[in-house]
Formats: structure tokens, C-alpha cells, sequence
């Protein structure tokens, strides 16, 4: 429930507080007072288009801030799992705060429980909480996704619509499965992973490969100079010179005993020259000149540089890609093998959800004409007499890619007196999460009008008595906490006014109720009565809104009676005391 109200700046109001307390509260004043402030403020903190006619005039910015206290039950759980995923505490207790700044461009900033949020967030959470009717685009009802789910609600089929939500649910995971584990791509693509697969695997291919191969293609390119270079080197290692020098050296130190070291020098370098002799000479003996063992060598290379290029930098890389390849194309196969028994099962699951979904579309059939016949009767004792509700049935598109319901499947009108059917049948039915069905409430307020689609309707007092009288239908069916009426008592007089009074008060048993009227009757069957009037601050209009004391309601509603008067007076408070909910209308 809304729990308080607060306004600063907003419209022509300086500042109001409002505390306001569960079940049927009644808004008064006179015309022009400025009694749809407030609910031109609940719809702005609740994400209505800003507007500069809501800054105060001279005021920088207009603020409102609503609180809402939600027990325990589906709206608090609905509204957790919006604040949830916004990272926005919640235990219960919201606390929206909403501001506008005028100057050359309009900006609008959104809290909730003191945390920034955006406005579709504050949208969605307005849709859970509250119908604002007379505002239009607060309506709820006017949705025909919401009239669907209302529909449902009445008749009792919450159950066996969330049951079929999961059935769709798994149907499309499987579906999804299905479509990842089989299908020519995925042949395609197994058949290219094992083909790569086994081209790495063919090539024998060693790490650091590749490097050896260059080196010893540089051996075999340069073969020829090698050996001539090799025979260079051995001739001047040769063993005749060396001995010359060696010989030479000995004669010296024989004449010169310092020139010994010499000697030994000398002897050292040529065994060192024998040695490099032989070492040149193994080399020389391991150079072959050899073409077809360069062009097998070259060969090898262009392979591999074509394998590196396609699957990696390095040989290291084009063997894990091989492996991965091979791995991959294990999976696939296993998930090809297994789409087949998950196909069986997708097609089992489809037969049912197929009997499920048109079980639940014909249990919303029947549901509707009572619907439409408890409506209607709801309507006569508003005075909307002649008014007429009925619901257009129409099978969802089939969708591409998705699974639908074969058969015929034509557009269906219910209301009290049956169904008839309407416009040219499908080959098949799409299927949602919801089932088979778009539906959409029609009315008629005057005999023989055709039907029109709820949301295109235009009178907001017939409109909102309308709203009343399927609300007292749906009764706690319908789990939006606060409604909110404007002008639903435009074109009553006195008489019904106490009749709409009733039926505000039966409704607000089960939720709170708001209603902005200007019949004393319906005021006097609200449990409590807030008064708005206009009155001059500082040489500026304002907006004084204040809750009455049970004393002085009399005062108030003789006021609208006309006047303070003594008879007045004695109106009003026998208004007060037979004031009380009246028998429910009868089918």
C-alpha cells in the first residue's frame, strides 16, 4: 500500500505530507482546488512523462516522494526481483524519490531507497503497484498482455499457466539443443575439424623441425663451396709445412737454448694443425652434394610453412590445433548422436504442450463469458446500462524457427451470450510462454455501438466505472495493491453516487482504494477523506491538502451538499452513518 505522499513544489502545492492509511480514502474540493495534483504526483513519482507545469512557478525544481509498505505475497516478490536485479535494497519498504529541474532543459532524477534508478525500472515497479485511472497510460488493464493475465487470475488458471511456462520453457531449451548437436553446418563442421585433424596428424610433424630443416637446407645449397673451402683449409693444415717450421724451430734452440719455448710453441701449434687437418677432413668427407635430398628438404619446408600459415605461428601451435580439432570433433559427434533422442523427446514434450496450451485456451473461453456476464451486471448497477464487455480470442502468429500448433485456428469473440467466431482462420498457432492465445477486452457502452478495443475508448468516467465494476468482478484475483480513481463519478448524481460509494468501499476490503469525487455520497462511504483547497501564499496560488478528522467530514460533505447548513449538516451526517458496502450485484 502507499503509505505517504509528499510534494514539494510540484504544481501549484508549496508542500504537502500526506500519511495515508489502508483502505478507502476519499479526495474533495472544489472545482479548480487542485485535487489531481496528487495524482498527477503519484503518477509522476511512479514514472509519468515530466511535464515543466509540474515545477512551482519561481522554484528551481518540483520533488515528490512516495512510500509503499508491501507485505509479504507476490507483489512484494514480483517487485524484489525488478529491485534485485537494479542492485536496489528492498525489505519490504520502498522509498521512491523523484525530482525535476526546470531551466533550459528539463532534468528529471529517480532514487529508490536511496539509490540512483532508472525509469524503466520505476515503470515496471509502477505497473506492480498501483492503477492510476484517469491517467491513461498508468492503466494496467488497458494492456492486453495484463488482461490476459487478469483473465487467467479470474478463472483460476495461474497454476496451469505457469505450468505450461515451464513446458514451453524446456521445449526450447531441447529445441536449442537440437539445433546445436545436428544439421548439415554441423556435418559441415565435423568433417572439415576431422579433415584438419588428420592432415596434422598425417605430417608427422616434431617440434623444432622446421629449424633443423632450414640449417641443413643451407648445408645443401652451399655444398660445393663447402668442400672447396674444406680442401682450402686442409692444404694449409698441411703436415709438410708444419714439419719445415717444426724442424727449423729445433735447429734453433739446439745453437740457442733460450729459443726453447719457441720450440715448444712451435711444436704445440703444428700438433694443433694436425688435429684441425683431420677435423676438416671428417667435415669434408660429411658434405654431399646431393639435388634431390635439397628438393626433399624444400618440399618439407613449403609443407610445413603451409600448415603454420593455416593453423599457427609455430610448429608447437599447428600440433595443438590438430588435438584440438580432434577433441572438438568428438563432442560434436557425441552431441549429434544424441540429438536424436533428445529430438524424440522434443516432439513428445510439443504433443503435450500443444494439448496443454488449447486445454488452457478453451478453459479461458468459458472463463470469459461468465467473465463478460459478471461484468456486465457489475456495469447495470453502475449505471452503465447497455454497456457490454467481450474478449477477442485471436491464435498468436507462428513465429519462424519455432515450434507451433498445426491445425485451424480462427479469431474468437466471447462475451455473455457465447462465442462466434470472427475474421479468417490460420493454418497454425504460434506458441509463448503464456500459451496459444491474444486476447484483447472490447466494449460497448450504448446498444448496438460496435465493440471497440478497451484502449481506444475515450471517457475517462465511463472508462474508470468500467475499470471499477471488472475490478469488483476479479475481487482479490487481482494482487495490484492501490487503485486510484479520477472522474469516475462524471455524469452520476446522488442517487448512484451512493451505489459507486458502495462499490469503492467492497473493493477497498481487499486493497487500497484513492478516489478523487465530487458526490457526497461517495465521499461518505470512505473510511477516510483528505480535502484539497486553493488559497493564496505570498501573493502565489498554493495548494493546501489535508486529511480531516472524522468531526469534520459532516462539515465537509455539507459543503458539497451546498452548504453548511442545519438540513445540510443533518444530510451529511446521516450520509456518515448508513454509509456501508451494498450487496454484491447479482448475475
Amino acid at each position: 500500500m502507499l503509505s505517504a505522499l509528499r510534494l514539494h513544489d510540484f504544481a501549484l502545492t508549496a508542500h504537502a505530507a500526506l500519511e495515508l492509511p489502508a483502505g478507502f480514502t476519499t479526495i474533495t474540493g472544489e472545482t479548480g482546488a487542485g485535487k489531481s495534483v496528487l495524482i498527477a504526483a503519484l503518477s509522476f513519482a511512479l514514472g509519468a512523462q515530466a511535464d515543466a507545469a509540474m515545477i512551482r512557478p519561481h522554484a528551481e525544481r518540483a520533488e515528490v516522494e512516495a512510500e509503499f509498505d508491501l507485505p509479504a505475497g507476490p507483489v512484494a516478490d514480483a517487485a524484489a526481483a525488478l529491485l534485485d536485479e537494479a542492485d536496489i535494497p528492498f525489505d519490504g519498504h520502498l522509498v521512491i524519490r523523484r525530482s525535476l529541474h526546470g531551466g533550459d532543459r528539463l532534468v528529471s532524477r529517480l532514487r529508490l531507497n536511496d539509490r540512483a534508478a532508472s525509469l524503466a525500472t520505476v515503470r515496471a515497479l509502477g505497473d506492480l503497484l498501483a492503477d492510476i485511472h484517469g491517467q491513461r497510460e498508468q492503466l494496467s488493464l488497458l494492456n492486453p498482455a495484463r488482461q490476459l493475465e487478469l483473465l487467467d487470475q479470474y478463472a483460476g488458471l495461474t497454476a496451469e499457466r505457469d505450468a505450461l511456462a515451464e513446458q514451453v520453457r524446456r521445449l526450447r531449451e531441447l529445441d536449442s539443443r537440437i539445433a546445436e548437436g545436428g544439421g548439415r553446418e554441423q556435418t559441415r563442421r565435423i568433417d572439415r575439424l576431422r579433415y584438419e585433424a588428420g592432415e596434422i596428424v598425417a605430417a608427422s610433424l616434431r617440434v623444432g623441425e622446421d629449424d633443423d630443416l632450414r640449417a641443413e637446407l643451407e648445408r645443401l645449397t652451399h655444398a660445393q663451396r663447402l668442400l672447396e673451402d674444406a680442401s682450402a683449409a686442409q692444404a694449409g693444415l698441411s703436415a709438410d709445412a708444419l714439419g719445415d717450421a717444426l724442424a727449423a724451430a729445433r735447429r734453433i734452440a739446439a745453437i740457442d737454448p733460450s729459443a726453447a719455448p719457441i720450440c715448444d710453441a712451435v711444436a704445440l701449434a703444428a700438433e694443433q694443425a694436425a688435429e684441425a687437418a683431420r677435423e676438416v677432413r671428417a667435415y669434408a668427407d660429411g658434405v654431399i652434394v646431393d639435388p634431390a635430398r635439397t628438393a626433399e628438404v624444400e618440399s618439407r619446408l613449403s609443407a610445413i610453412a603451409d600448415l603454420q600459415r593455416r593453423f599457427g605461428d609455430s610448429v608447437a601451435e599447428v600440433i595443438t590445433y590438430g588435438e584440438r580439432a580432434a577433441a572438438e570433433a568428438d563432442t560434436l559427434e557425441a552431441q549429434a548422436a544424441d540429438a536424436e533422442r533428445i529430438r524424440a523427446l522434443a516432439d513428445e514434450l510439443a504433443e503435450r504442450t500443444a494439448a496443454a496450451s488449447a486445454d488452457l485456451s478453451g478453459r479461458r473461453r468459458e472463463a470469459a463469458r461468465q467473465f463478460s456476464d459478471e461484468v456486465a451486471a457489475e456495469c447495470e448497477s453502475l449505471r452503465l446500462r447497455g454497456a457490454a464487455i467481450q474478449i477477442r480470442f485471436e491464435p498468436l502468429p507462428a513465429a519462424a524457427g519455432q515450434r507451433s500448433i498445426p491445425g485451424r485456428h480462427a479469431p474468437i469473440v466471447v462475451d455473455r451470450d457465447g462465442e462466434r467466431a470472427v475474421g479468417e482462420s490460420s493454418d497454425a498457432a504460434g506458441l509463448d510462454q503464456t500459451g496459444m492465445d491474444r486476447i484483447e477486452m472490447e466494449v460497448s457502452f450504448n446498444p448496438g455501438s460496435p465493440a471497440r478495443p478497451l484502449r481506444r475508448v475515450a471517457s475517462g468516467g465511463e472508462t474508470a466505472r468500467l475499470t471499477l465494476a471488472v475490478k469488483a468482478v476479479l475481487g482479490l484475483r487481482d494482487a495490484v495493491p492501490l487503485l486510484v480513481f479520477d472522474e469516475i463519478d462524471a455524469g452520476l448524481g446522488g442517487r448512484m453516487g451512493g451505489v459507486l460509494g458502495s462499490r469503492l468501499a467492497r473493493l477497498a476490503e481487499s486493497r487500497q482504494v484513492l478516489c478523487i469525487t465530487h458526490l457526497p455520497q461517495v465521499a461518505a462511504a470512505a473510511a477516510h477523506h483528505i480535502v484539497v483547497r486553493k488559497a493564496l501564499c505570498d501573493g502565489a496560488s498554493d495548494v493546501d491538502v489535508r486529511p480531516l478528522a472524522p468531526e469534520q467530514r459532516a462539515l465537509e460533505l455539507a459543503e458539497m451538499l451546498g452548504g453548511a447548513t442545519d438540513a445540510n449538516i443533518a444530510s451529511a451526517l446521516e450520509l456518515l452513518e448508513g454509509a456501508g458496502p451494498l450487496p454484491a450485484a447479482a448475475n
